[in-house]
C-alpha cells in the first residue's frame, strides 16, 4: 500500500510539472538588466549589423500633440531594397512560408519594400519594473490556461515554454484605457477593395491599471460598435477575458439592432467566424483563450516584418487612401506596407487530440521588442497554408507608449479574398476614465437604446 501511495505521488509530481511552470532564478531575472532588454529581447544587434543594438526606444521623436496623428519619424526614408517575384527567392531565408506564399500566387503587384530596421519600443518604466518582478513570481497554472503571480508586465519575459510564449503575446502592453475608430477594405486577388468594415472599439485593461500595483482577476474588457457594413450596422459587442481562462471563461454579451434586446453569446470567441476570412480569435492577430491548442517555440528567426508603418496607419484618416488604392500592393499609390528585418519568436500551436477547431495549426512570428504578432499563418485541416495576417507592429511613441498590430492585410490563399484592416478613421484616444459598469450588459443596453 505504501508504495502505492509513493507511485500516485510521483505521478502527481510529473503531472504538476506539466500544469505549474515558470519561475526563474534571480541570477537568470538579472539578464534582464544586462544582455536582455527590461522585456525579455536580445539587447546586442546582429552579426551583419543589420538589426541594430537596442539602445532603449526610439530617440528624439517628431514633436505631437495630443489628439493629432502621430508624425511619421522616418517619413523621408527610402527603401533599402524591393522584394518581388523576380527575385523572393535569394530573400527566402528571412521569408515566412505566408511571405513566400504571396509570391508564388503571384498576387498583382505584391511587393516588400525593406527599409532600415528601428528598434523603437521602450515601455513605460513601471511596466519594465513589474516585468523583472513577474519573471520572478509568474507561472502557468491550469495546463497554461491561466497566470498566476504576474501584475502589470510581461508575464514571462525569458520563457521556457510555448504556454508561457502565448500568455506574453495575449499579455502585452497595449496600455490601460483607449478608443479606436477602424476601417477596413476587402477585396479579391485581381479586383480593387471596396469599404467593408468599419468600428469603434473601447480597450481596458484591468491587468494594466494603477500602474499594475493591484490587478485583479481579468485581463481585457472590450467594447465594440460597428458601424459598417448596414447589416451589423448598430451591433454592439461587449466581453471580458479572466487572467485564468478555465477558471472564468470569456464573458461575452451582443445587442443585434434587428432583435432590440441584449443576450449572452458563448459564440463569440475561439473559430466563430466574424468578419469574412476571420475567426473571433483572429482579431487583434489573436485573442481569447489559448485552451484549444499545444504550443510550442520553434527558436527564433531574423525575418522581414511590417513595422513603423505610421503613414499608412492614418492614411485614410488623412484622406490619402480610398478604394481604388487597396489591391494587395497599392498598385496606384505609395503607401505601402514597410518592412523592417527583426528578430522574433516562432511560436506553434497544433490543435489538441480532444478539441477542434477549423485551424489544425497556428504559427505566430512575434516580435522580440514588444511581445506583438507580426505575422500569423494558420492552416487547414490537411495541414496546407489556408490564411494569414501580416501586422504591423506600431508603436505609440506619444502619451501612451502602447503597441499595437495595426494595420494589418489578411489573405485566404484558396478564395483569393483578402482585408486590409485596422486603419484608423481618427487618432487613437487614451480615455482618462469610464462610467462604472459600461461593460456589464446593462451598460451595454443603456447604450443601444440611445
Amino acid at each position: 500500500m505504501n508504495r502505492m501511495i509513493s507511485v500516485i505521488v510521483c505521478i502527481m509530481l510529473v503531472l504538476s510539472l506539466g500544469i505549474a511552470h515558470a519561475k526563474v532564478s534571480p541570477e537568470e531575472a538579472a539578464r534582464l538588466k544586462v544582455d536582455l532588454t527590461p522585456v525579455g529581447a536580445e539587447r546586442a544587434g546582429n552579426a551583419d549589423g543589420t538589426i541594430p543594438e537596442w539602445t532603449g526606444g526610439l530617440k528624439n521623436p517628431p514633436p505631437h500633440k495630443k489628439g493629432e496623428w502621430l508624425p511619421d519619424p522616418f517619413a523621408d526614408e527610402k527603401p533599402l531594397f524591393t522584394i518581388t517575384t523576380e527575385n523572393y527567392k535569394q530573400h527566402a531565408d528571412k521569408l515566412s512560408p505566408s511571405q513566400i506564399m504571396m509570391f508564388e500566387k503571384k498576387h498583382p503587384n505584391w511587393k516588400m519594400d525593406i527599409y532600415p530596421t528601428h528598434r523603437v519600443v521602450k515601455l513605460p518604466d513601471w511596466v519594465e519594473e513589474n516585468t523583472y518582478n513577474n519573471a520572478l513570481n509568474a507561472e502557468l497554472v491550469d495546463n497554461g490556461n491561466g497566470v498566476n503571480g504576474a501584475c502589470g508586465g510581461i508575464p514571462f519575459p525569458i520563457p521556457q515554454s510555448g504556454g508561457e510564449m502565448v500568455q506574453n503575446t495575449l499579455m502585452r502592453f497595449w496600455g490601460d484605457s483607449m478608443k479606436f475608430s477602424n476601417i477596413g477594405f476587402s477585396g479579391y486577388k485581381n479586383s480593387p477593395g471596396v469599404k467593408t468594415f468599419g468600428t469603434e472599439a473601447i480597450l481596458f485593461l484591468p491587468y494594466y491599471q494603477k500602474q499594475g500595483t493591484d490587478c485583479n482577476d481579468y485581463l481585457v474588457y472590450f467594447s465594440n460598435l460597428y458601424t459598417i457594413p448596414s447589416r451589423r450596422k448598430g451591433e454592439r459587442i461587449v466581453l471580458k477575458d479572466a487572467l485564468n481562462a478555465s477558471e472564468t471563461p470569456r464573458q461575452a454579451w451582443q445587442y443585434i439592432p434587428g432583435q432590440r434586446r441584449v443576450r449572452r453569446a458563448p459564440t463569440i470567441g475561439f473559430d466563430t467566424p466574424d468578419m469574412p476570412i476571420t475567426t473571433y480569435d483572429d482579431g487583434y492577430m489573436y485573442n481569447g483563450s489559448p485552451e484549444r491548442y499545444n504550443w510550442k517555440i520553434l527558436g527564433k528567426k531574423e525575418i522581414y516584418i511590417p513595422y513603423n508603418c505610421y503613414s499608412l496607419d492614418s492614411a485614410y484618416g488623412r484622406g490619402v487612401l480610398d478604394e481604388k488604392d487597396v489591391t494587395p500592393g497599392y498598385p496606384e499609390s505609395d503607401l505601402v506596407m514597410r518592412w523592417e528585418l527583426h528578430r522574433t519568436w516562432v511560436l506553434e500551436g497544433t490543435v489538441k487530440e480532444d478539441e477542434r477547431h477549423i485551424y489544425s495549426k497556428r504559427l505566430f512570428f512575434v516580435d522580440e521588442d514588444s511581445w506583438t504578432i507580426a505575422i500569423q499563418d494558420r492552416f487547414d485541416a490537411k495541414g496546407n497554408l489556408w490564411r494569414t495576417s501580416f501586422g504591423n507592429t506600431y508603436f505609440d511613441y506619444g502619451g501612451s507608449k502602447t503597441t499595437q498590430s495595426r494595420p494589418m492585410i489578411m489573405m485566404d490563399y484558396l478564395s483569393g479574398e483578402y482585408t486590409l484592416w485596422y486603419l484608423s478613421i481618427k487618432p487613437m484616444e487614451v480615455l482618462d476614465s469610464l462610467p462604472e459598469g459600461y461593460f456589464s450588459p446593462q451598460g451595454l443596453r443603456k447604450r443601444a437604446r440611445r
